[in-house]
């Protein structure tokens, strides 16, 4: 062995590649995966990157486990529990302590491609079902079905931690343990036998805009939902139109690159969301009422355009930038919105909590609307999705 070889070895700390996973998980958290490199990962941490390499083949391999890390982490902390309640608990002190654990899960997985995908859809369904024998426990209105879709609205509703909301993560906790124990101990009687599960493009898809549509909304409606599923960056002109069976020329006759058709589901994505709160609030009677109209319109958008919804949340960051900026100002006035609704029906609450409650139940909405892209309507599901969102956000 060369003169000096032992110090390396000696230097090199035991938990190196545990360095590498936390390291890109918070780059890619920041950046997205497209937008770093292995070397960038690397640098971080003052190694090359063929030290990297001893650890991870490629990116992807790189990607593959920090998103695993993440599921085994959450999944390591629900095992432990035998009730909902300490799972719940113990669910939120592990996200309030990993903020961005559920972003780099839900935003960044999209990237993963083959086998890998498949397997974190997999593990992502096993952390899932081992919540639901905890929440269907002594309950008889809760079919398996039924437990499942309350499983995915939990994580939806902690999912929605993704920054620091208050001064005190013990207060933070319990508030996120709060909300997930009113959203799993929720009456599910109004839900209806749940459809079978016939896969189809999703709600956003040309086949549910009507027969009339034109070629350019039939385009926006395929994009939107492979730039979500896939990643923008993903995702070329072809793909999109071998999904609309035409030829990638023949999409340019509508778009002139790429970034347009995502600028034109972006657009429709706020239309959407603005219009539908603009009626709630036209038509409501009183400060409750109003909440309850405003998180059922959210509701309705969402369960009918999740990609819509999906291209808002994740892509943002590769809109140009007058668009980037206009989504930006959307969110900001779409938020002032909620608060100054909700603020009139609960004006006794700190600012800091009621804009932690907007963001669970959002996620809430998201998570479990996009479970359900590309199924048929679950009878009830936007009625006991309204009265999750209200309770959340006034009765608790």
């Amino acid at each position: 062995m060369a003169e000096g070889a032992w110090d390396v070895v000696a230097r090199r700390p035991p938990n190196r590649k545990d360095q590498i996973i936390a390291a890109a998980g918070e780059m890619f958290l920041a950046r997205g995966y497209h937008n770093v490199s292995v070397t960038d990962v690397a640098d971080a941490l003052d190694i090359t990157p063929s030290a990297l390499y001893h650890h991870f083949r490629n990116k992807q391999d790189l990607l593959f486990e920090v998103v695993w890390s993440g599921l085994e982490k959450v999944d390591a902390a629900l095992l432990q529990c035998e009730t909902l309640d300490e799972a719940i608990g113990a669910l939120s002190a592990t996200i309030v302590r990993s903020t961005g654990l559920a972003t780099v899960w839900e935003r960044e997985a999209r990237h993963l491609e083959g086998a890998q995908r498949e397997q974190i859809r997999e593990r992502e369904s096993q952390v899932i079902a081992h919540m639901v024998p905890l929440i269907v426990a002594g309950r008889g209105d809760l079919t398996p079905e039924v437990g499942e879709l309350a499983a995915r609205a939990v994580f939806g509703s902690l999912g929605g931690f993704r920054r620091r909301y208050s001064l005190s993560r013990r207060d933070d906790e319990a508030i996120m343990a709060g909300l997930g124990e009113l959203v799993g101990a929720a009456d599910a009687s109004m839900l209806g036998t749940p459809p079978a599960r016939e896969i189809h493009g999703g709600d956003d898809s040309p086949g549910d805009m009507g027969a009339q549509i034109s070629r350019r909304e039939q385009l926006i409606g395929i994009g939107a939902r492979l730039f979500d599923q896939f990643g923008f960056q993903s995702v070329t002109m072809s793909d999109i139109g071998k999904a609309a069976g035409i030829v990638a020329s023949a999409v340019y006759r509508h778009f002139g690159a790429k970034t347009d058709l995502l600028v034109a589901a972006a657009t429709r994505g706020r239309e959407r969301l603005r219009a539908g709160a603009d009626r709630a609030l036209a038509d409501a009677v009183d400060p409750r009422d109003a909440v309850e109209r405003l998180v059922g319109s959210h509701v309705v958008v969402s369960l009918q355009n999740p990609h819509l919804i999906g291209i808002l949340a994740n892509e943002r960051a590769q809109l140009p930038d007058k668009e980037r900026t206009e989504t930006r100002r959307f969110h900001t006035d779409y938020l002032d919105v909620w608060l100054q609704t909700i603020t009139a029906a609960a004006s006794h609450r700190e600012p800091a909590e009621t804009r932690m409650r907007v963001a669970a139940v959002h996620s809430m909405i998201y998570f479990v609307a996009h479970s359900r892209a590309g199924s048929p309507p679950w009878p009830g599901l936007d009625d006991w999705l309204t009265r999750l969102g209200v309770a959340a956000l006034l009765d608790r």
